[in-house]
């Protein structure tokens, strides 16, 4: 399944993974921008957020009602918040097990165990 749900400001919105959000998450998803080392921080829970929550609306042809930074400030002023926290979990379980995803995850993980070509420059 690639829905989840989440409450932003008391109200329960909408998160779909595909492909729009795999292609905001492209270039968002780096080490030092949205991860502290192996751990998603409030920009990289952020950008999730969105990503699905953008899908979402782009599915149902919908103008999103919730902009970025609004996410941005509601993931930030929640980072306390048990019960705020155990959606985030469950939004990122089913970002992780939507199939578009792990397809493209495995895509990636093949292309960088291809392996290097020698070099044979310099040898005779």
């Amino acid at each position: 399944m690639n829905y989840s749900y989440i409450t932003i400001n008391g109200e329960r919105i909408a998160l779909k993974y595909g492909m729009a959000s795999f292609r905001h998450l492209a270039d968002k998803f780096v080490d030092g921008i949205s991860f502290d080392g192996d751990s998603l921080n409030e920009i990289g829970v952020s950008h999730l957020i969105y990503s699905g929550y953008h899908n979402w609306c782009l599915v149902k042809i919908e103008k999103p009602k919730y902009t970025f930074e609004d996410i941005v400030d509601y993931v930030e002023a929640n980072l306390t918040d048990e019960k705020f926290l155990e959606e985030v979990k469950e939004v990122v379980n089913v970002w992780s097990e939507s199939q578009f995803i792990k397809a493209k995850l495995e895509e990636t993980e093949e292309v960088s165990e291809e392996p290097k070509k020698k070099n044979s420059r310099g040898k005779k």
